[in-house]
């Protein structure tokens, strides 16, 4: 069986694979005809609202997480880390992706059955992410979970329609080869540019110009810059400096207008300088909209470089608010971790009992 068939089977729809119909107490998909399923129907992730009480825990990690970012301080991690968990364990969603993004990545410590009990939380949750995570630790055999590429596809494809960005940038990225299903990846670009997704907007941008789409493709670049893409920034630089039509890479059909790439450039560099931070310009329209309409007047700093700069510390959690997000859940307050009576942790055994 040719296996870019297979690829794009398991992304599109999901195949048929009767003994693996369901993990994580949710259903991905398994069809006996693909091409019920070629279409996609763009869905965005939503967050639930967390408690007053956990985002305070919340804020203050972040605090001290964008704080730690060039210093990495290991002693500052570990009191992320009881942050964030106390904060999980209490429902926070957004503490529940930061965690396991940080446990990915080596800074925040997480067992195996911990992130399958916090995706579970998720998905739960009916937030997509979960079954993004899934998908990461069966593609990479982590978490408890045997290596399995095929169950790793199919939860790509249920958290891309569930509403994933991140998701939904991975297999535009996949099928977006003619020989694939390329229309569905511009279906899944456009979506994931549509939530914040800067790559997703950049490549998405890059394919309307390339087709000649060239209003298409500049709100794309604009969406990438709203998201903090140095890159579609960049681009727009050099397309708002008159290229001629026959630059195939930066000519968009629009007039000269130094102003305005001179606007681009300095947004290019503050992207470009904080890349590691993540830094974003939500508030591009009001500073640099769009021709026909006319530039208002910028005094070149982005909110976000502002914020960051003033370093404005959240309210710290006192002892006994901690006291009281531990207590009830029983959780060991000088670290977060479940203790031996914890629901929590009777949890993870269930879990890890029924994946192993």
């Amino acid at each position: 069986m040719n296996r870019a068939w297979v690829f794009s089977c398991l992304l599109l729809a999901g195949c048929d694979r009767p003994d693996t119909e369901q993990q994580f107490g949710a259903s991905v998909p398994s069809l006996s005809a693909i091409q019920e399923n070629l279409a996609f129907t763009c869905q965005y992730e939503v967050i639930p609202p967390a408690s007053a009480d956990s985002d305070v825990l919340f804020q203050y990690a972040r605090w001290l997480e964008k704080n730690n970012q060039l210093k990495q301080d290991p002693t500052t991690d570990l009191e992320i880390t009881r942050l964030y968990r106390i904060a999980a364990e209490n429902g926070h969603v957004k503490a529940t992706i930061n965690l396991q993004n940080g446990s990915l990545r080596g800074k925040y410590k997480l067992r195996g059955h911990e992130h399958l009990r916090f995706s579970q939380d998720l998905i739960d949750a009916n937030v997509a992410t979960g079954y993004y995570f899934v998908s990461v630790f069966l593609k990479n055999g982590i978490a408890d979970l045997k290596q399995d590429m095929e169950m790793s596809l199919r939860y790509l494809r249920k958290a891309a329609d569930e509403g994933s960005a991140q998701a939904q940038y991975e297999i535009g990225e996949a099928l977006a080869p003619s020989d694939r299903a390329p229309y569905v990846a511009r279906q899944m670009r456009r979506c994931a540019a549509g939530q914040g997704h800067g790559p997703a907007a950049n490549i998405l941008g890059v394919y309307l110009q390339d087709s000649g789409s060239y209003k298409e493709a500049l709100e794309a670049f604009q969406l990438g810059v709203a998201a903090g893409d140095e890159t579609s920034a960049g681009w727009l630089d050099d397309s708002f400096r008159g290229p001629a039509p026959t630059d195939d890479l930066y000519y968009l059909g629009l007039e000269k207008d130094l102003e305005r790439a001179e606007r681009y450039k300095t947004i290019w560099r503050i992207l470009a300088r904080y890349s590691y931070a993540h830094p974003k310009a939500p508030e591009i329209n009001d500073i640099l909209p769009l021709p026909p309409a006319k530039l208002p007047p910028w005094d070149g700093k982005l909110q976000w470089l502002e914020a960051r700069e003033a370093n404005v510390p959240p309210e710290k959690p006192s002892p006994e608010l901690i006291r009281r997000l531990t207590e009830e859940l029983k959780l060991d307050p000088a670290t977060g971790r479940p203790m031996s009576r914890s629901p929590s942790l009777t949890q993870s055994t269930e879990l890890k009992e029924d994946f192993t």
